[in-house]
């Protein structure tokens, strides 16, 4: 009389061996990475605006908000590739034409994020996200 278990062994082999490759198939996606930080001027925080990057190849964008001590954090995952690092003022509402025009969103002053840092075609910083967790620091110069 033969064992149970051996009956069992290459079905249960079988089985195991069509979920993991279910498995597999269903974890398959872009690599991404965690994204943190610091943005200073002249290694003085920031203490408002967004961090944008933006992958130029491959398109799609992650952006942060930054905080008072210079800090930001992207919320989720970036995929991994190379990309450009925006960095913007806060916008807020302002009535330029009173009565005239509805209000419009405007750039807040911010002498400490200079203008070419503001845009992807002038900006000079270039990062690449790596799987994992990548601390990115940014300090602008005039």
């Amino acid at each position: 009389m033969c064992c149970p278990r051996r009956r069992c062994t290459p079905a249960r082999a079988a089985a195991a061996v069509l979920l993991a490759a279910a498995l597999a198939g269903c974890s398959s996606g872009p690599a991404t990475g965690e994204v943190f930080g610091k943005v200073t001027f002249k290694g003085q925080p920031v203490t408002e605006g967004t961090i944008t990057f933006l992958n130029p190849n491959e398109g799609g964008a992650a952006e942060a908000e930054i905080g008072k001590d210079g800090s930001y954090t992207v919320s989720g995952k970036v995929v991994v590739g190379e990309y450009l690092v925006v960095i913007t003022p806060p916008v807020h509402i302002v009535d330029t034409d009173p009565g005239k025009s509805p209000p419009a969103p405007v750039e807040k002053p911010a002498p400490n994020i200079p203008q070419k840092y503001r845009q992807q075609g002038t900006t000079p910083f270039k990062e690449t996200i790596k799987p994992g967790k990548n601390e990115l620091n940014f300090d602008m110069k005039p």
